[in-house]
């Protein structure tokens, strides 16, 4: 593909990254995001989003934080997805505290709005560490927020009070 002339859309090359990306193929997948920033497509906040995801999931979130940066510098706007990705990468590190932060600041800067996936990922992380009371008051947080809770947040709280 990156050889073709002209080449590819960013689309085809997100198709590619996502296929990777399913198959676990996370280092493939950054290798071919590095390449598509080298030969210049312009990647959107779906290549971002997806990169961010490899490397949280090879425990390389500051490098995730890194591509954060570049997201910045390249005027794509991160979304809820690529937060609670760094959030959950942060937790898959055992980096609560870290995580707990980054919330705090993204919804007292209002850079984005949670969504239950977000809250989910908070919620599974502080029940994983023993913060049963943090992660109830987060219940509470939702609910003033108009969040609806789902099933994973209920069972996570279940497992949590065990």
């Amino acid at each position: 593909m990156i050889q073709r002339k002209p080449l590819p859309s960013v689309i085809r090359f997100n198709q590619l990254l996502s296929a990777l990306t399913k198959l676990n193929h996370f280092s493939s997948c950054l290798h071919l995001f590095k390449q598509m920033c080298v030969i210049g497509v312009p990647v959107s906040e779906y290549s971002m989003n997806i990169a961010i995801k490899c490397c949280c999931q090879m425990s390389r979130t500051n490098d995730g934080f890194a591509l954060l940066g570049c997201c910045f510098r390249r005027a794509v706007v991160p979304d809820v997805f690529t937060f609670s990705t760094l959030l959950d990468g942060l937790v898959l590190e055992d980096r609560i505290l870290e995580a707990e932060r980054l919330f705090k600041k993204l919804i007292k800067h209002k850079l984005c709005e949670p969504n239950v996936v977000m809250y989910s990922t908070m919620i599974k992380g502080l029940c994983k560490f023993g913060n049963n009371d943090i992660a109830i008051g987060l219940l509470r947080l939702m609910d003033e927020r108009g969040c609806e809770p789902n099933v994973v947040i209920y069972s996570s709280l279940m497992r949590c009070e065990q």
